[in-house]
């Protein structure tokens, strides 16, 4: 039932688990099977009432915010988010998309102090698989800027409101995959869209590698044998350290944008 927030929104019946109901269950009709229109996206043209990834996304509003709204409730009740309440309203909110094991910001800590520098308030979402999503969108429907490197986790970008920034950390070897899967889907969903190409010393393969061997100097000879060559390498085994000094600019960018709203709508460093 983890998705089950969602799923209750798309039918006018409640959702039925298999696993513990052995009834038979009778409907005039069924759609069984799934269809893709593309990356995280919809098709207007083969919706009805010509929806768009909007619409879903306001799918996912109506689905969270009940939960959230008793979050809030017990919080006041508690008396705690008092810090976000006393910072956050004073300052745009940065959430850091955090991962563990592969593809990981190796010095995490130094760019939550730069961006605390610039200016943001800067929350850390470490989500495992038993954070419930509702803790998760709120988290980030609130938030100003999301920072996440290229993976299945920038799926979250769906939980970001129209007109935040959204930046992408894109390792060597991944950029058609990070701006196919999740930068063309960001600007369909109105999002300031911010891709971040790392230069090679900022991998950790630089360092095992060297700036010679072709996984470094040529990613694509690699990508080109396969899905499983690229995720092999570019996907499980790679880690990130981010040039700092570099990284201040899409950062500024998006602290300018998020206060004043200036600044180009999609953006490549």
């Amino acid at each position: 039932m983890k998705y089950g927030d969602i799923v209750s929104q798309l039918s006018d019946y409640p959702p039925v688990d298999f696993n513990g109901d052995n009834r038979t269950h009778c409907f005039k009709e069924s759609i069984v099977g799934l269809m893709i229109h593309d990356e995280l996206t919809v098709d207007p043209s083969l919706m009805f009432g010509n929806k768009t990834i909007l619409d879903f996304r306001n799918v996912l509003d109506r689905a969270y915010w009940p939960r959230i709204r008793g979050l809030i409730q017990d919080e006041a009740a508690n008396k705690t988010g008092k810090r976000f309440q006393e910072l956050g309203l004073k300052k745009p909110k940065l959430v850091i998309l955090s991962r563990n094991g592969s593809r990981e910001v190796l010095n995490e800590n130094l760019l939550v102090g730069l961006a605390e520098e610039i200016g943001f308030f800067v929350e850390v979402l470490r989500p495992d698989k038993t954070t419930e999503l509702a803790k998760i969108y709120r988290c980030l429907n609130s938030s100003d800027v999301m920072i996440g490197v290229h993976g299945a986790a920038m799926t979250h970008l769906l939980f970001l409101k129209p007109r935040t920034v959204f930046i992408q950390i894109i390792p060597i070897g991944t950029e058609w995959a990070a701006e196919t899967y999740y930068g063309e889907p960001a600007k369909k969903l109105r999002l300031k869209y911010i891709g971040y190409k790392i230069k090679p010393d900022e991998s950790s393969l630089y360092d095992e590698y060297g700036k010679d061997d072709p996984i470094i100097r040529d990613p694509k000879s690699f990508t080109r044998k396969g899905w499983d060559y690229t995720k092999k390498m570019y996907l499980e085994r790679q880690n990130v350290k981010l040039d700092l000094k570099r990284f201040r600019k899409p950062l500024s960018c998006a602290y300018d944008f998020s206060t004043k709203r200036i600044g180009p709508v999609y953006r490549s460093y």
